[in-house]
Order: structure tokens, then sequence, then C-alpha cells
């Protein structure tokens, strides 16, 4: 173990534990900004196309840019707070992503709009500080509670900050929403600092990986970005084509400059360890099937008139109440799930989250029209997801020392962005092939088509996932005098450096 994970000595180390409440709220409230500034955006979008006079691919770009900075900032948040301190780290991006806000609210145009939401995009690294903060604050018996209820919480906070958004868009003006999410920002970070103690290891005195950390997000956004675009530009254009191989050749350079400096922005070398390798797997299967492809073709069902023979006729507003709901509904099973993973394994937990959401779509398959089965059908996936959100980031603990628990998180949270993202794109292009060009109503064979590709994944998300052992080998990252002697040079690292 090298210096910059040795903990301090002295009175610090004596400190009293915050309590479990305390530390669940605080962290809870710092992830529900990085769920909030995503999903509020969805519901402003038609406003934002009649305030500035632009089409729907323009005005896109408000989310896309988020996603886009979110989808590194995860990784990069991640390994930063896991060498200097994760509370110093995250109230640092709490208080960028308010002054994202800032910019977007008093900008006065789409462009500075566009300018505020990408910086806004730093919150995606909340998540994986808030579960490494948990480790570190929480009593081993109840990590599994606090982080299953912590992870969940993105589902209850993407769904109610739709209906927030929409709620501020109609009573008042879209503005509002940035004031919303500036002072939401505010409060965590102020919470953050009350609650959560202030950082008692010693900063790494490593050198960062500037160019790690510049390459990661270029290779992410190319790869995102012709994803997000491929139903307009179609597998085959040069704008998609052009973009994949700039990601890739990107991604490939990351990967080789990773493996060789000595402070990696990601430690690419934790995929050797088996259950790491499976979890992200695992991730990025669920991420292409359930995780990411159900929300489109869900709300066709539920908005689509009943004469079509499989629409139930709801208002938008009424679907997103639904919505909101059966989310509230998986939440609640979240402090269950925690119990479970800890009595029984992450794993089972795991498990049996993607198992609900696979068995949810035979159901909708095969009632189509019934108000009763689908209502109960997105009442067990909206548990499912709650039970794989809260799982997943024990099952990753299980396999990881506490000192890289932000870094993998981060990881993993990027993993499942790219996987969404990847879906989003597939699932549009389905969609698409079925609609009708007049009515642009799309035919049940493409809900049905979009169901089945989600399905697949689904089903090898919980074939990789039955791999993963229950008492996994924990990874073990190499010390500085080990990188030394794999690369033939033991005699420059510092005796004291050696665990």
């Amino acid at each position: 173990m090298s210096f910059a994970n040795l903990r301090k000595s002295g009175p610090l180390q004596n400190l009293k534990r915050p309590g479990f409440a305390a530390v669940v709220t605080v962290l809870i409230l710092a992830e529900v900004v990085s769920a909030f500034e995503l999903s509020m955006m969805y519901v402003t979008l038609p406003t934002l196309i009649k305030e500035f006079h632009v089409d729907a691919s323009t005005v896109a770009w408000v989310v896309t840019a988020y996603l886009l900075v979110s989808a590194s900032a995860g990784v990069m948040g991640g390994r930063f707070g896991d060498m200097y301190g994760r509370r110093k780290v995250m109230v640092i991006v709490l208080m960028i992503a308010c002054a994202g806000s800032v910019i977007s609210l008093i900008g006065g145009s789409l462009g500075m709009i566009i300018l505020g939401r990408a910086i806004q995009g730093t919150a995606g690294a909340l998540m994986g500080l808030a579960f490494g903060l948990a480790r570190e604050h929480m009593a081993k018996e109840r990590i599994p509670v606090g982080v299953s209820m912590i992870g969940a919480s993105a589902l209850i906070a993407g769904a109610g900050g739709a209906f927030i958004a929409g709620a501020m868009i109609q009573l008042f003006s879209w503005h509002l929403i940035f004031i919303f999410s500036a002072v939401l920002a505010v409060i965590s970070a102020v919470a953050i600092m009350a609650v959560i103690p202030r950082d008692t290891l010693i900063p790494s005195k490593d050198k960062p990986d500037y160019l790690g950390a510049v390459l990661l997000p270029i290779a992410v956004s190319a790869i995102l970005l012709a994803l997000s675009n491929v139903s307009k530009t179609g597998f085959g254009s040069v704008e998609f084509l052009g973009l994949m191989a700039v990601g890739i050749v990107v991604a490939a350079l990351w990967v080789w400059w990773e493996l060789r400096i000595e402070s990696p922005i990601v430690n690419l070398r934790m995929f050797k360890n088996r259950q790491i390798a499976l979890v992200m797997t695992a991730t990025m299967l669920a991420a292409l099937g359930p995780i990411g492809g159900m929300s489109v073709p869900t709300q066709m069902v539920l908005q689509y008139p009943t004469t079509l023979g499989f629409g139930l006729g709801f208002t938008p507003a009424a679907a997103g109440i639904f919505s909101a709901l059966t989310a509230v509904v998986g939440y609640l099973f979240s402090p269950l799930g925690g119990k479970l993973a800890f009595r029984l394994g992450a794993r089972s937990v795991f498990i049996g989250g993607l198992i609900l959401m696979a068995v949810v779509i035979p159901i909708i398959l095969l009632t189509y029209g019934n108000v009763v089965a689908f209502c109960l059908a997105m009442a067990l996936n909206g548990i499912g997801i709650s039970l794989t959100f809260g799982a997943l980031p024990n099952v990753l603990i299980e396999a990881i020392p506490e000192t890289h628990t932000s870094e993998t998180a981060g990881t993993n949270t990027m993993v499942r962005n790219i996987g969404q993202s990847a879906a989003t794109a597939v699932g549009a292009i389905i969609l698409a092939s079925y609609q009708n060009p007049e009515t642009t109503v799309v035919a049940q064979g493409g809900i049905s088509a979009s169901f089945v590709f989600v399905l697949v994944f689904a089903v090898l998300a919980v074939g990789v996932a039955l791999l993963l052992k229950r008492h996994p080998v924990q990874w073990v990252p190499e010390t500085t005098q080990e990188r030394a002697i794999r690369r033939g040079t033991p005699a420059q690292v510092p005796v004291m450096a050696a665990d």
C-alpha cells in the first residue's frame, strides 16, 4: 500500500462516525442533484424549441452535452476522490454543477445553455463518490443497506425530476429549473460539509494522469455522439463510421497509455479480476436491455390510443404520474434489497433484480391492452430496477478494496452510460422502421420488436450474473514496488513506499 492510501494517524482516526440516517440522507441528496439535472431537461425540450425557434436535433444538445461530460466525469471524479479525498472532490463537483446551472440561467442563448449543461455534466461523478463515502463512513453491517438506498435513489429522483420540472415550466418559466438545480447543488454541498467528516487520507503525491484525463472524454464523446445520431445518419453513414473510428482509435491509445503510466486515471488491471470483469459485462448488457431500452416503448404503450389495440390511452400527464409512482414503488424495496444483500450476498439480489426485469417483458407482450397487467408489470419492473441498482455497487464492493471504491464505481457508471446510449440509438432505429410516415404512429410490430431486443439482452445479463461468485477473490492493486519489478526497475522504488 502506498502513502496515497494511508490514513492519517492521531485523533482523526478516533472521531465518532456520523449517524447512518444522516450519511444516507446527505449522499442521496447529492445523487439527486445528478439525477435531477438529467431528467429535468427531457420535459424542457419542447419549451426550448419554441423559445429559441430551433429544431429538435439542435435542442437535443442540451441533453447530449450533459451525457458526454457525465460519462467520463464519473471515472475521473471517482479516481480523484480516491486520490485526494472524496468529501473534498464531491463538494468541488457540486460547486461546478452549480456554476453550470448559473451559466445556463443567465447566458441568454441556446449556446450558453448547452455550455452550462456541459459543465453540469461533472455531476456524473457524484454517484461513485457517494458509494465511496458510504463505505468509508458506515459501519460494515450497514453498508449494503446504505449503498442500496443511494444507488436506487437515482430511479426515484429521475422520475421526480421530470414531474418537478414540468410543474415549474407550466406555472412559471423554464428559467426556474436552473435556479432550482443551482440551489439544490449548494444545499447538497453544505449538507456534505456539515455531516461528512473531513477527509483523513493523505493526498496522493502521484503525478496526475493529464493525458489519460484528456483522451478518455474524447473517446467516450466520439462513441456516444455516433450512437446518439445513428437514428438520423444510419450505420453506414460517413458521420457514424468516422466518429466510431475516432472513438475506437482514441480508446485504444488511451488503453495503451493507461497500462503504461504509474498512476492511471483508470486502473485497467482491475479487469483481470474475474468478478469485476463479469460485473462490468452484466452492467453493459443490462444497460443495452432493460435499463436503457424500456422507457420509449413503454411510454408508447401508455400514451397510444386504445383504438390501436395495444395502447392504454393515458394522457402525457397521467403517464408521467404513473411512471413516478412505479419508481416510488420500486424505491420502497431498496432497504429490503440492502438487507437481503447483507444476509444472502449482493450477487443473489443482483440476479433477482435482473430476472424481475426480464420477466416483465413477456407479461407486456402477452397482455397488450390490459391495463391491470401492464400496471403490475411496470411495478415489478420498478422493483427489479431498484434491486439491480442497489445491488450493483454492493457486488462491486465485495471485490474491491475500500481505497478504490469511487474509481471502480465511476468506471461502472461510464459503462452503464455507454450501454444506455447504444440502447436508445438501436431502439430508435427499430421503432422508426415500423413508423407510419403520415401519422408518425409506430405499429404494434415495432413495439414488440423493441421489447424483444430488450428481452434478449436482459436474458444475457442474467446469464453473465449467474457466473458471479458468491465469495469472490478481492482485487489487490499492485504496489509501487510490484509495478517496478514488473517493469524490471526494482531499484527505483523507495523502501518506504512498500506496504
